[in-house]
């Protein structure tokens, strides 16, 4: 054999083995906090895997939809989820592919997501309740609606996606992303090297908050924790979601839509006011509501204030 074969085939091994114990070390260091316990939760069994929710309070029941997102769970929800149980059943769950919950090699869509909200209404709380979702989340919701208009009592979506980024759907180099990041070994490190503390860091301070001295610190180590749990197997969700697997259409739906919804908006958004436009444009009794100080997730930055205007929307 030719040195320089033997070289190739030298740098190619340790190349493959210096990732996979970068891989193993993610794996294990990221998680050594446990920051998410399920002590307090329980799992529901569905279809695809098992689905790890939490269940505060008594009342009419409330349903948490936190953002589809390999690094989010249904801790997206921690700050205002204990305060609106002392009037209501509040139930928040880790979507499939995050946080507790089962997260499998399988192909992530919007309508997977349909199919879960649906079952966990129907399975697990067994009565129409008051749906809260955000983001990319509530196109899930308003499908999910669409397909069964007596699934929710009301709907309520915070800082849901633009109309126009839901109709972005995958294309040859998306589905080249997709692809890239489900191999073995090098799609794990490039998950990991996308999903690192600072790149964390960095979505809290330009997307998620508008104030960043109010970030926390264990909030952050929680969405970094939520992202390589299973052996970093969250790459599965991202892969789809970089794919634009989770967009879908919903003009049509949202001009169906007939159930009592709410939207609230962040002013601090940039640009957001014409995508608010838009909801209302298409369904005229969709409600809209313009807050301020919060940025994609006002729930964390401004819990007391959302609280406030989710029970008054309820009343």
């Amino acid at each position: 054999m030719k040195k320089s074969t033997k070289r190739i085939l030298f740098v190619t091994g340790a190349t493959l083995t210096a990732i996979y114990a970068y891989n193993k070390f993610i794996s294990a260091t990221a998680t050594k906090k446990q920051l998410l316990s399920t002590e307090e939760g329980n799992y529901f069994e569905w279809t695809h895997g098992n689905i790890f929710y939490t269940k505060y309070g008594t009342g009419s029941p409330i349903l948490l939809i936190h953002d589809a997102n390999p690094t989010a769970s249904s801790e997206e929800w921690s700050k205002i989820a204990r305060r609106l149980s002392k009037h209501h059943t509040v139930y928040a769950i880790d979507l499939l592919g995050c946080g507790r919950s089962d997260k499998p090699a399988l192909e992530y869509t919007n309508y997977l997501y349909v199919q879960l909200i649906t079952a966990f209404v129907k399975n697990i709380i067994g009565e129409k309740p008051i749906i809260i979702s955000t983001n990319l989340s509530s196109s899930f919701v308003i499908m999910a609606n669409h397909m069964d208009n007596t699934l929710f009592q009301k709907m309520i979506f915070i800082n849901p996606s633009s109309l126009k980024q839901l109709q972005v759907l995958p294309d040859k180099l998306s589905k080249w992303k997709k692809t890239l990041v489900q191999l073995p070994f090098i799609g794990t490190f490039i998950y990991n090297l996308l999903t690192n503390p600072h790149k964390i860091d960095k979505a809290f301070r330009n997307q998620y908050y508008s104030k960043p001295q109010l970030i926390s610190s264990k909030l952050e180590d929680i969405y970094y924790e939520s992202a390589h749990t299973n052996d970093s197997n969250g790459r599965y969700l991202y892969s789809s979601l970089i794919g634009n697997y989770l967009n879908n259409n919903i003009v049509h739906a949202l001009k169906a839509l007939d159930t009592q919804t709410l939207i609230i908006g962040s002013n601090e958004r940039t640009n957001y006011e014409h995508t608010l436009d838009n909801y209302h444009k298409l369904n005229p009794s969709v409600e809209i509501m313009r807050i301020t100080h919060g940025n994609l997730y006002p729930h964390m930055e401004i819990p007391e204030k959302m609280t406030s205007i989710i029970e008054n929307y309820i009343k």
